[in-house]
């Protein structure tokens, strides 16, 4: 950086002193430019691998006497593992926009080359055209032909797996937190997979990530986000759905519904589930509904915001195994357990 701004210096110094001609100076400045896309790159490089660092989620799965098998899987995801920590930079402030997830989506749809007019779904060919250029920028996806594209990488089955690892670098980039995403942990009682855990503010944070609409989740879906709770033990869980649908309708009224099978007919044990926001929900300031509406970051920060403020009040959740086929067992203090 330093070596960028004593060149901008020197380039004035010697155009007030010798007067170079146009072309002289011009030849100046894209060298100037050069080095200033240079430590661009190098800048990005190394706050990328201070973000990579998994110590201090593991440090806080292994206290809770769980150990990482594997993690942050990038064959799973839409863009090739070769980007640049630059190119990485700007996939993922693409991914914030609600109108780029949906393009992806329909980008995958297409089982071979497809044009910024078949992508139409959501958003204007104009803005689809914007993105295909950008992700061809970038290295993602190929040129064929006048006008077509195709991926570069095996198509992913869906966008699942790259809203995990999205999720991941917004909680390093946006919230300096170490975080993982497609962890599979060893021996656990629900199978071991678990799409984002983060070490956030000291904290161990879980989240599930939904790419489906509400019509697509199953009741047996949140069934299983509390067991894994229940193994996790994490001090706050979001459960993520990438639509800007209503809550309300459906996924608020499962969590009703498991809860109350989980903690049987007694109302008074039962958390409620309680509105934070519009659309976000939460569980006694501990778990929370998440969806994409307005802006997924606001959202995210809006319940952190929330956990942060209520954490020396918190009333953490009885572990009741109510479920078909369960037996009731006692488990260490945490979410699904009451003091």
């Amino acid at each position: 950086m330093l070596e960028g701004i004593v060149s901008g210096k020197r380039l004035i110094e010697n155009f007030l002193r010798n007067r170079m001609t146009n072309q002289e100076l011009l030849r100046e400045i894209r060298l100037l430019r050069r080095r200033v896309d240079r430590l661009s790159r190098e800048l990005e490089a190394l706050k990328a691998r201070s973000l990579e660092d998994p110590t201090l989620v593991e440090h806080l799965l292994k206290v809770r006497g769980l150990q990482v098998f594997r993690c942050n899987p990038s064959e799973r995801l839409f863009f090739p593992s070769d980007l640049t920590p630059f190119q990485r930079a700007r996939f993922y402030e693409l991914m914030k926009k609600y109108s780029f997830r949906l393009v992806l989506r329909d980008i995958m749809k297409c089982s071979e080359s497809f044009r910024p007019r078949d992508l139409t779904h959501y958003c204007s060919e104009n803005v689809c055209r914007r993105y295909c250029d950008a992700l061809f920028e970038m290295g993602v996806i190929l040129k064929e032909g006048r006008g077509k594209y195709r991926v570069q990488t095996t198509h992913p089955a869906n966008l699942g797996p790259t809203l995990e690892w999205f999720v991941a670098e917004m909680f390093k980039r946006e919230f300096a937190s170490s975080a993982l995403y497609g962890i599979k942990l060893r021996d656990t009682p629900t199978g071991g997979d678990y799409d984002v855990i983060a070490s956030w503010n000291g904290k161990l944070v879980y989240v599930e990530v939904k790419s489906s609409p509400p019509r697509g989740i199953e009741l047996n879906e949140i069934h299983t986000f509390f067991s894994r709770l229940d193994t996790l033990l994490p001090d706050v869980a979001i459960l993520f759905n990438d639509t800007q649908l209503r809550m309300k309708d459906k996924l608020v009224v499962m969590f009703e519904e498991t809860l109350a099978r989980r903690h049987g007919e007694d109302p008074s044990e039962t958390p409620r589930v309680e509105r934070l926001v519009e659309e976000l929900f939460h569980m006694d300031h501990r778990i929370y509904i998440v969806n994409s509406k307005k802006d997924v970051l606001q959202n995210f920060h809006l319940c952190l915001h929330d956990a942060l403020k209520n954490q020396n009040s918190l009333h953490p959740l009885r572990a009741s195994s109510r479920m078909e086929g369960e037996t009731a067992k006692p488990s260490p203090q945490g979410i699904g357990e009451k003091p």
